[in-house]
């Protein structure tokens, strides 16, 4: 199946009170749109549309937009905003949601693409986790909580259905969702799927400030491996089926190579070259995973703790898509972190390049690290 993305991004972030769109904002080195659009690079992704506020369109054009998205000026509230960008919509299903949530999970995403399918929609919810009450002038009752969740982005719709949903409500498009929409008028009930409270929407000030966190400690990895025969392609501790394999001092892990140099790049220690030089022996052809335990004791010793990892991988062969899943779990295992923290992805390079002419793999890292 494939999707197409909307973006919400029409707002002018009023509440955060920064002076300029909180889409703008920097957490960790890039704007939380970059951030969010990071959440999307999946193949069964035709289009990202970024549906945005026209006084915003100068700044969005100057960003590193992947090449499949398509900018769409908004309306005056979020309904239009989604209504102008279905109108380019052309993939059985739609993907909606808020350019604010840049920490979306990866898993809460491939759920929600799968649900979807199985059920024709999905809409991301949490459970309430606080007591709740219904006020009533002077007076409040008590509700129990276990009937009530906190509805979430994205939301996922067969691409016909939602369409008639929005031409049917017509100019009366003021609802708090698009689920709360398409119920309205496709009468349909839609498909929870669960979400993740990391799943925040960055809305005011004090939103911002919990998205680069006080004690966060932020780093970027990169590395490159030449590809060669008679070599096991290893990645995040994983052998792959391949005819080539990484060429390096090491077992050429490219992949744990890249995400031990983000996470000693957040404690602003030196790279593993200088860590663990090519020209001592005791790495000849050693595990990148003992290295990588090394990398991690010495977090320890910091006081400090890994709190999540995410990597493109980029290599025109093999498909790495089917391996992703087994890698995230090896690799969360071996850092100590849930599965959700480590997000893996894969890309190509259109055969542009050393990675496109299958000469080696690139991997770009980021960690975000805490004080423990």
């Amino acid at each position: 199946m494939k999707f197409d993305v909307i973006l919400a991004c029409g707002g002018r972030g009023d509440r955060c009170n920064l002076g300029y769109n909180k889409l703008a904002f920097n957490i960790g080195g890039i704007s939380v749109l970059e951030k969010t659009l990071s959440c999307f690079y999946h193949e069964d992704i035709e289009k990202i549309i970024i549906s945005h506020n026209k006084n915003d369109i100068d700044w969005i054009k100057s960003l590193p937009l992947p090449d499949n998205a398509i900018l769409c000026q908004g309306g005056d509230t979020r309904s239009q905003s989604i209504s102008n960008a279905l109108q380019l919509v052309e993939s059985e299903y739609v993907i909606i949601h808020d350019g604010a949530r840049p920490f979306l999970p990866r898993q809460c995403l491939l759920d929600g693409m799968s649900d979807a399918t199985q059920y024709g929609t999905s809409v991301l919810y949490t459970p309430s986790v606080d007591s709740l009450r219904v006020l009533s002038g002077e007076t409040s009752q008590p509700i129990d909580r276990s009937s009530v969740v906190r509805i979430q982005t994205p939301q996922i719709f067969k691409t016909e259905e939602i369409k008639k949903a929005y031409s049917l409500a017509g100019e009366n498009m003021q609802f708090s969702d698009d689920a709360t929409l398409y119920e309205q008028y496709v009468k349909k009930n839609v498909h929870l799927t669960k979400g993740s409270e990391s799943n925040i929407k960055i809305t005011t000030q004090e939103d911002c400030k919990k998205a680069i966190g006080n004690d966060l400690l932020i780093g970027n990895g990169w590395d490159t491996h030449r590809l060669d025969f008679n070599r096991d392609l290893i990645l995040g501790g994983i052998k792959i089926p391949h005819d080539k394999g990484l060429v390096a001092h090491s077992d050429g892990d490219v992949l744990i190579h890249a995400i031990m140099d983000a996470i000693l790049s957040a404690m602003h220690e030196r790279d593993i070259g200088v860590l663990f030089p090519d020209t001592d022996d005791k790495y000849k052809n050693i595990s990148s995973v003992k290295l990588l335990q090394e990398v991690l004791n010495l977090v320890k010793s910091k006081e400090l703790a890994v709190k999540s990892v995410s990597a493109v991988v980029m290599a025109q062969k093999p498909k790495l898509s089917p391996h992703i899943p087994i890698i995230q779990n090896n690799l969360a295992k071996i850092i100590g972190i849930d599965d959700d923290l480590v997000s893996i992805s894969a890309t190509t390079t259109e055969k542009l390049g050393m990675t496109g002419r299958e000469e080696g793999i690139s991997v770009s890292s980021v960690a975000v690290l805490y004080k423990n």
